[in-house]
């Protein structure tokens, strides 16, 4: 990963400036590589909440049967509070996915519970894209928006059913089939680095034909915690099986899905930032 900033000159360019500073990389092998940001966040243990508007509080939990306990975090509160426009505007980019821009609430607050749980933490985490955060502000009535200086606090109940965020008060809805699709997604990128590594073997038509067996024993084995695991296993077969037609047919691999990362072409991926964003505080993982 390096580092590139403008001259004068070429800053002031209308056809190659407009931007301070750039951050370029370039992958290690003839591969593609993937991006994700991944905005962690910490949360806090609650019995209950004060708030009257809260699905957690006590008169309004007794009433539809929700329990109290949950998880707050709060975001939008680093970056002197411009780290929410910092993420929309990053998932906002061309050449990001949109969704590869995500919050992630780890929905565990205490030390024994978290090493308890080491190895499957991300059936205990919720994963909110930043953009379906905003979308579903909006889509209040009046409409929403989550502002820069102003923090916000997401609870979330402890099986990640219940959740909803303040300043404003408004019930966010999360489809926990993000983790299906993510982690089916993820499984996809590896078999598409295996084929293209194996694809010139004799071998690797067998190999493919024994992939959903193998996909399937790793389900009960290790996401047995899934209790669904028909859209996890049809998005996983369907690609090996376009694998399988661009062997027998001698064309090119097919990309694996790429909703929740970010394709880094073989030449590189450059991201043009400027100075009025504060970056710092964003994380990613490239793999």
């Amino acid at each position: 990963i390096f580092v590139e900033g403008l001259t004068q000159a070429e800053e002031s360019n209308p056809k190659n400036g407009g931007y301070d500073v750039s951050i370029n990389y370039v992958t290690s092998s003839d591969q593609e590589g993937r991006l994700m940001f991944l905005q962690y966040k910490a949360g806090v243990r609650k019995s209950f909440s004060t708030k009257s508007r809260s699905k957690f509080r006590r008169t309004t939990a007794n009433k539809t049967g929700v329990g109290t306990e949950h998880i707050m975090f709060t975001f939008n509160d680093a970056a002197n509070g411009t780290q929410h426009s910092t993420l929309r505007s990053l998932a906002n980019r061309t050449e990001i996915q949109a969704e590869s821009v995500l919050y992630v609430f780890p929905r565990i607050t205490e030390r024994a519970d978290f090493i308890s749980k080491i190895g499957s933490l991300i059936f205990d985490s919720s994963f909110i894209p930043v953009l379906e955060l905003d979308r579903q502000a909006t889509n209040q009535t009046p409409p929403l928006t989550i502002e820069d200086r102003v923090s916000h606090k997401f609870r979330i109940s402890y099986d990640g059913i219940t959740s909803e965020v303040n300043f404003f008060f408004f019930q966010y809805f999360y489809d926990d089939n993000i983790i299906r699709e993510l982690l089916s997604e993820l499984i996809c990128i590896q078999i598409e680095r295996l084929i293209k590594i194996l694809k010139d073997q004799n071998d690797i038509s067998s190999l493919l034909n024994q992939l959903p067996v193998a996909i399937d024993r790793f389900f009960e084995t290790v996401l047995n915690r899934l209790q669904d695991n028909n859209s996890f296993t049809v998005t996983i077969n369907d690609y090996v099986q376009k694998c399988q037609k661009a062997i027998g047919e001698n064309t090119e691999i097919p990309a694996a899905p790429s909703k929740y990362t970010t394709i880094i072409p073989k030449n590189g991926l450059m991201l043009k930032l400027d100075n009025e964003m504060d970056y710092s505080t964003i994380s990613y993982q490239m793999f």
